[in-house]
């Protein structure tokens, strides 16, 4: 039984495997029938193409541009105007107008406008007047001397001293200052004291007289020497 089970299931493969065999052979045989008619491919031939430049291309000349001949307006001529003359007024209508005619008096001449002067030109502006400081040596303000300190006569001390005083419109000494020292303080003291006493001519500009500051030299000097 085993046996003839194999031989059925051979039997049944039998086709099959038959026709695999058929196919190998016809493939086999086909490609041996047609491989000499097979042509194998020509390479295509190479072609070498060269671009060459294009030529330059002149641009066209511009023809030269002439004026627009001008154009003339033909005008239609003028035809002769007569002019239609007034008839003639009949002398009686022109008198009896003149008479009812209003009188017209003559017009008035016009004024005649007295000529223009012309302007004066501007004044020179007078120069501003020069201030005059204030003087201290008048001889009408007897002013004193200054007292010569004792101590200093008595060493010998001289020197001069400057004081800068400011005088006021009325001739008085406001304040005094010492300006330039001597070198002996008894000395500068005794120049500052002297002038706050003193009058003083007042400074002026032109007519007015004005507060002013003015520096005075005082010098001490002994007589013996």
């Amino acid at each position: 039984m085993p046996q003839a089970g194999i031989d059925r299931e051979w039997l049944r493969w039998l086709p099959a495997l038959g026709l695999v065999v058929l196919l190998h052979v016809m493939a086999w045989w086909g490609y041996t029938h047609f491989r000499s008619e097979l042509v194998p491919p020509r390479p295509l031939p190479v072609v070498q193409v060269t671009l060459l430049a294009p030529p330059a291309l002149s641009a066209p000349r511009a023809a030269p541009l002439q004026p627009p001949a001008p154009e003339v307006e033909l005008l239609p001529k003028p035809e002769p105007m007569t002019k239609a003359l007034p008839a003639p007024v009949p002398a009686r209508i022109a008198e009896a107008v003149a008479e009812h005619a209003p009188q017209l008096a003559p017009p008035e001449a016009a004024p005649i406008a007295p000529p223009v002067q012309p302007a004066p030109e501007a004044t020179r502006l007078a120069p501003e007047p020069v201030l005059e400081l204030p003087r201290y040596n008048a001889a009408y303000l007897s002013n004193p001397p200054p007292a010569y300190p004792l101590a200093a006569r008595r060493r010998g001390i001289e020197g001069t001293v400057l004081v800068r005083a400011e005088i006021s419109a009325g001739g008085a000494c406001l304040r005094a200052e010492l300006k330039k020292s001597s070198g002996n303080g008894m000395l500068d003291q005794a120049a500052v004291d002297a002038v706050k006493e003193w009058r003083f001519v007042p400074a002026r500009r032109g007519s007015q007289a004005l507060a002013a500051w003015v520096e005075v030299p005082i010098t001490f000097k002994l007589e013996n020497n």
